[in-house]
């Protein structure tokens, strides 16, 4: 109740959808792990963030109508016919019936952590610091589908709607909030190298801006930064000087509008992360994406047969709830 209470305030157009496990869902954890990673998808589309309870319900909280909606459709074809209907509260106007809810629901596992707005800026970075790193990376596979010989990865983010939960409302502030990612992706780094550096296939993690990692000798390794970086005119010489310590580069956050605004083939990156929707179907998409070399194409937030169908048809590589089930 106190989370549902500090959140209601800013999540107005924003929905909250209520998940009851049943049929196949309520099986074996594999199958709870894919319920939660489609919520997670769908709350990483919107700014959400998702929820355990000691009951065995999971909660999508503040996210956006549509990414819940195919969310909730995904999950009942998963689920099958035994599924309870999932709950969709539109808020606020729906929000007298999620508090109902919410003053018997128990969070399973211990309360968000939160960084306390009464502290304001002072001591920030030492709390960023102080952060558990479980509580803000998310992990993926990347897979190729169709491919003759499968391609596979992985792939170690920031959640942005995680780290907004903990910031609290110090997450309004975007330039805070990118100042946070940058911090902790600084601190991650060095550690999250090493982790990848016996994994094989393409190993993509967070960049902090501004900060080379440590070099490698061993080919795979990519770091990921946001698609405003390609606007800084300093980013061709970084990403060189990023090569030079064996480190290729990835720009995220490429979508079917943004590919109507720009070459997508001219960004100064070894690769691109593209935000699956249907969108990328129509002829716009397909013409937008004509030309680029399918190794430079990663199709995020896949969740289901026409994004790894898509995938396969551009030869490029997948990853999202429906590459984990693969």
């Amino acid at each position: 109740m106190p989370l549902l209470r500090q959140a209601l305030p800013g999540a107005e157009g924003r929905v909250a959808l209520r998940l009851r496990p049943a049929g196949r869902l309520a099986g074996p954890p594999p199958r709870r792990r894919l319920a939660r990673a489609l919520l997670q998808d769908a709350a990483e589309t919107g700014g959400g963030a998702v929820f355990d309870t000691t009951s065995g319900e999971m909660l999508l909280l503040g996210a956006m109508p549509g990414a819940a909606r195919r969310a909730a459709a995904a999950l009942a074809t998963l689920a099958g016919p035994d599924m309870q209907p999932a709950t969709l509260w539109t808020l606020p106007q729906d929000a007298k019936a999620l508090l109902a809810w919410a003053a018997t629901a128990q969070l399973a596992g211990p309360e968000p952590t939160i960084l306390a707005p009464a502290e304001g800026l002072a001591g920030l970075e030492a709390r960023l610091d102080a952060l558990p790193a479980d509580r803000v990376l998310r992990h993926r596979h990347l897979i190729r589908p169709g491919a003759a010989v499968p391609g596979r990865g992985r792939r170690l983010r920031l959640s942005r709607p995680a780290l907004a939960t903990m910031l609290g409302p110090l997450a309004a502030d975007p330039d805070l909030m990118a100042h946070a990612a940058d911090r902790l992706a600084a601190r991650l780094l060095p550690g999250l190298a090493l982790w990848a550096r016996d994994l094989p296939g393409r190993r993509l993690l967070p960049l902090p801006r501004g900060v080379l990692p440590p070099p490698t000798a061993l080919p795979g390794l990519i770091g990921v930064l946001p698609l405003a970086a390609a606007a800084d005119p300093a980013l061709p010489a970084w990403r060189e000087a990023l090569a030079a310590r064996g480190w290729d580069l990835a720009l995220e956050g490429l979508d079917a509008a943004a590919l109507a605004l720009l070459t997508a083939g001219g960004l100064p990156a070894d690769l691109l992360l593209l935000r699956w929707s249907p969108a990328l179907e129509d002829r716009a998409g397909l013409a937008a994406l004509r030309g680029l070399p399918p190794e430079r194409l990663v199709l995020t937030g896949c969740d289901g047969p026409a994004a790894l169908a898509l995938a396969a048809r551009l030869g490029a590589f997948a990853t999202g709830p429906a590459a984990e089930a693969a």
